[in-house]
């Protein structure tokens, strides 16, 4: 006689396994991340598919910008550092889409993470070492913490109305060509 709890083909100790594989796998993978504004409120984080948060930051020039300063503008925001190494390869290959995707309606954003009295400095010393011509901003340290920018170089790929399209956290072999890809799909198609 079978017994129903261990059946002779092995398909209850599977399906056990899965069950439990899957249930572990959800309880460490949050629906939503939460953090907690200035005001104490608590937003999701910027999610693909979701509209990017608003923010002013200063320029290399003291100037403030506004990310709704760029309305109708397809946006590639690059949380970066003077100090790290992978982050150098991302803002070349961001200078090269900004001089190729500029005249199109394309605004490339270095968000640098730099910190200290001298961040404004290094990041003009930086930019001018590298022939860097897109706009280069400097991060309060709340931006970065609201868009939930954990390792560096992160992008984030806005389309014309500023919904989040692409995020890609860290640097990634073909990087340019995936910002590309992205930036053409928001295109109007000619």
């Amino acid at each position: 006689m079978k017994s129903s709890v261990f059946l002779s083909d092995g398909s209850f100790v599977r399906n056990s396994f899965i069950a439990i594989g899957v249930s572990l796998i959800l309880a460490f993978v949050p629906a939503c991340k939460k953090e907690k504004t200035t005001t104490g409120k608590e937003v999701s984080l910027p999610a693909v598919g979701n509209r990017a948060p608003i923010f002013t930051l200063k320029d290399l020039n003291g100037n403030n910008v506004s990310l709704s300063g760029f309305k109708g503008k397809i946006v590639v925001m690059d949380f970066w550092a003077t100090w790290c190494s992978w982050c150098k390869k991302t803002t070349q290959e961001l200078e090269k889409i900004h001089k190729d995707y500029e005249s199109k309606g394309v605004v490339v954003l270095g968000i640098s993470m730099d910190s200290g009295g001298d961040a404004e400095h290094k990041v003009k010393e930086f930019a001018k070492q590298y022939n860097l011509s897109y706009l280069m901003l400097m991060d309060d340290d709340s931006i970065s913490k609201f868009y939930g920018v954990n390792k560096i170089p992160t992008s984030f790929i806005l389309n014309k109305e500023h919904m989040i399209t692409r995020i890609y956290p860290g640097y990634l072999p073909g990087l340019r060509e995936r910002i590309v890809e992205a930036i053409e799909e928001s295109l109007p198609k000619s």
